[in-house]
């Protein structure tokens, strides 16, 4: 294995530690495909439903009925695109964006609770490492 490969590894299991250490309570009981559908439209802003099914690498029905699942719990809504009327787009509601972050992301007072036991040039140095790792993963 290479030192890289180990790298990977090491931030890896380090990335799920925080989150693990982190994590929000969820008030709402979402399928890992559904999180993955809904953490997708919010990177990507307004998607197709054929947009998801490759997302997810399912077939278009399977990702209509998460959708209309996810429709129904209020957390997206579709509407059709005003350059053209037959593209139906999925965007997130409000509850969905506010659902996401929970889903997806760290209980953010039980991280700045830690964040505040060091100094501030140290939570720079995380925040600036953490950018540059952002920035790389995301081709940038």
């Amino acid at each position: 294995m290479s030192e890289t490969e180990e790298l990977a590894i090491r931030l890896s299991v380090m990335f799920s530690s925080i989150y693990f250490h982190c994590h929000p309570t969820f008030t709402m009981d979402l399928s890992h495909q559904a999180v993955r559908a809904l953490q997708y439209i919010q990177m990507t802003g307004p998607v197709t439903v054929q947009q998801i099914a490759e997302q997810l690498g399912c077939a278009h029905n399977t990702a209509s009925e998460i959708l209309r699942r996810l429709q129904q719990k209020g957390l997206i809504a579709k509407g059709r695109r005003t350059d053209d009327e037959r593209v139906v787009e999925v965007r997130l509601t409000e509850v969905g964006e506010q659902v996401v972050l929970e889903q997806t992301g760290l209980d953010v007072t039980r991280l700045a609770a830690r964040l505040a036991q060091v100094s501030a040039a140290e939570r720079q140095r995380m925040v600036d490492g953490m950018q540059q790792l952002l920035n790389l993963v995301k081709g940038g």
